[in-house]
């Protein structure tokens, strides 16, 4: 015999009642009220954010007015300034001109590229105390360790585009009362 087993009571049925007046009218209080809640933080943020607005429109009055008296100062300054300083003045940017379009000429030595290309230059036996760069003239002063010290290390200076096209006229070594050896090299410009 076979007995057949429901596992579907009716009394676990889901219970489908209409919503009656009273929690219909309950639902549109709640959501009145958080409509209300909502309408209120938002008239509060905006008024909070109102405030913010006029004092900043304050602060930037204050401001351009403190601008305007500056610019005012300014003008009256450059009003009661003298001829003789305005000569001065003019003769100063003349003269910075000058030495601007001096030193944009391309015949200058950029000193830059100079600096780099020694600071490249491998000189374990050598150390350079003084260099001096004036236009196209440059003189390295150092100490080395020995005398082929510097010999070798001006060899090195191949492959260095602002080194390799100098000529060194003159070229000074001398040993120091220490027993150290000194050294003094000279270059009038470079070569084309």
């Amino acid at each position: 015999m076979k007995t057949r087993i429901e596992f579907y009571q009716a009394s676990i049925r889901p219970v489908r009642d209409i919503p009656t007046l009273r929690q219909f009218v309950l639902g549109l209080v709640v959501m009145a009220l958080l409509w209300g809640a909502a309408f209120a933080w938002q008239n509060l943020d905006n008024h909070r954010l109102a405030a913010d607005n006029r004092r900043l429109q304050q602060q930037l009055a204050a401001a351009q007015s403190n601008v305007a008296q500056l610019q005012q100062s300014v003008a009256l300054l450059n009003g009661s300034q003298d001829d003789g300083e305005r000569l001065r003045l003019e003769r100063d940017i003349r003269t910075r001109r000058q030495l601007l379009g001096l030193l944009s000429r391309e015949q200058l030595v950029s000193y830059a590229s100079t600096l780099e290309d020694l600071a490249r230059v491998p000189w374990s036996r050598v150390s350079l105390t003084s260099v001096q760069l004036q236009g196209q003239a440059m003189t390295l002063t150092g100490q080395a360790s020995d005398a082929a010290a510097v010999p070798a290390w001006i060899l090195g200076f191949d492959g260095y585009p602002s080194l390799t096209r100098r000529e060194f006229g003159k070229f000074n070594i001398y040993r120091t009362d220490t027993g150290g050896l000194n050294f003094s090299l000279h270059s009038d410009g470079m070569t084309q």
